[in-house]
């Protein structure tokens, strides 16, 4: 697939989120349509786009179909971005932290003690 197909078919939520439930493995598509308040026509359109850019595939097993992630398209994705990003050696470090260094805390002796100590 092209990362023109791939990047259109990312670029709406409910296909990210489709994307993300399946990361774990495969799902019938009644367990998808269960996570989201849309009709179920508007999730298979989502499911549709998804597999025409390679990212799902499908295996019926009677009358369900079960959609998996291939993880080999998001891959292809990621090689082609991997140059883009910065080195991860230019990643900022932590400022380390200042160390505070405390002063022992001098006992002062108050005049009047000694004094009344006396009678």
């Amino acid at each position: 697939m092209t990362i023109e197909a791939i990047s259109k078919a990312i670029g709406d939520e409910s296909r990210r989120k489709i994307i993300e439930l399946l990361k774990d493995g495969e799902m019938p598509a009644s367990s998808i349509f269960d996570q989201f308040d849309y009709a179920a026509p508007t999730i298979s359109r989502h499911l549709s786009v998804l597999k025409e850019a390679g990212i799902v595939s499908t295996r019926r097993n009677g009358v369900f179909i079960y959609y998996a992630l291939e993880k080999e398209v998001l891959v292809q994705l990621a090689q082609w971005l991997t140059p883009l990003l910065p080195p991860t050696s230019h990643v900022a470090k932590a400022a380390p932290k200042e160390r505070v260094i405390r002063t022992p805390k001098v006992k002062t002796e108050n005049p009047f003690d000694k004094f009344q100590s006396e009678f």
